[in-house]
């Protein structure tokens, strides 16, 4: 079991007066059952109109508010307190073959499943391409055993692919993300998961926080951190699993869920509309606290 105090300081500047905007934020941490939210408060400023909290299709909590005074700068800043009690699966016990799965999820008198099937199509970020279908037949071809082929992609994406911030945007297609092997935490996701809906299987995309540990000897940086993504596979019989391919793992305690959806799209953590404004600039700072 771990606590953690998330602090996440969003800031715009605009080149010339925004004279009113509209946003949606995706801040507060989950409450399932392997976390908790304890505590949580978003400021704005400059002052916004009423704020309207609601959960949206998938589940995730989603404030939006609207400005209405000329403004040069927005400061968002969400604050947590988040308990999470995490025990990673061990995916070299999970036997179940990948052929067994997707005739699970394909089953139309499989009722229960419903909620998972959704998760089986393609999307604008997670298109199934001739190159995205053969890269996930190297791992889940016929009957092979869905804990160590999940282990065998999470493990593809540590050997073959490298962590390059200047590499992509958040418009990436993941077919160059595959042609290329670089990329971000977003990226990886959304190939991890355009390539499990290619095999027929459920995935979905995970938002949120993970701790990072300095170097040791190194002072901890007070917003040195930041935002993450990973991907949740549905295996019937068992449920969601959550794996980070980002860093060859399954997720643990150390992972603090925002939001899942079936891209970033669905998530994205402050998205919005301005009048005016021109071109901006954005910085964001966040801090994953052990407490």
């Amino acid at each position: 079991m771990a606590s953690y105090l998330i602090h996440h300081k969003t800031s715009y500047a605009y080149r010339y007066p925004v004279t009113s905007s509209h946003h949606t934020a995706i801040f507060k941490p989950q409450d399932n059952d392997t976390q908790s939210c304890s505590r949580y408060s978003l400021d704005v400023s400059p002052e916004h109109s009423d704020m309207i909290e609601r959960k949206d299709y998938f589940g995730n909590t989603v404030q939006l508010f609207s400005i209405q005074e000329l403004h040069e700068k927005l400061v968002v800043e969400a604050q947590s307190r988040v308990e999470t009690n995490t025990v990673p699966v061990d995916l070299q016990t999970l036997n179940t073959p990948t052929d067994e799965i997707r005739t699970a999820l394909t089953d139309i008198t499989r009722t229960d499943l419903i909620d998972a099937k959704e998760f089986l199509y393609e999307t604008e970020y997670t298109p199934k391409t001739d190159e995205i279908i053969a890269f996930g037949e190297r791992f889940f071809g016929g009957d092979a055993p869905i804990g160590p082929a999940l282990l065998a992609l999470l493990a593809a994406f540590k050997e073959e692919f490298e962590f390059d911030p200047e590499a992509t945007d958040i418009h990436t297609p993941i077919t160059e993300t595959l042609a290329n092997k670089r990329g971000v935490c977003q990226d990886f996701a959304q190939l991890m998961i355009g390539t499990l809906r290619a095999q027929g299987l459920a995935a979905c995309y995970a938002s949120g926080y993970i701790l990072t540990m300095p170097p040791p000897g190194t002072p901890r940086l007070i917003g040195a951190d930041a935002s993450h993504a990973w991907v949740s596979v549905f295996v019937p019989e068992h449920g969601w699993i959550d794996v980070d391919p980002t860093n060859n793992i399954v997720c643990g305690d150390q992972h603090v869920t925002v939001a899942y959806g079936r891209d970033f799209s669905d998530v994205s953590m402050l998205s919005g509309a301005v009048t005016g404004g021109g071109e901006h600039t954005v910085n964001v700072e966040v801090t994953m606290q052990p407490v």
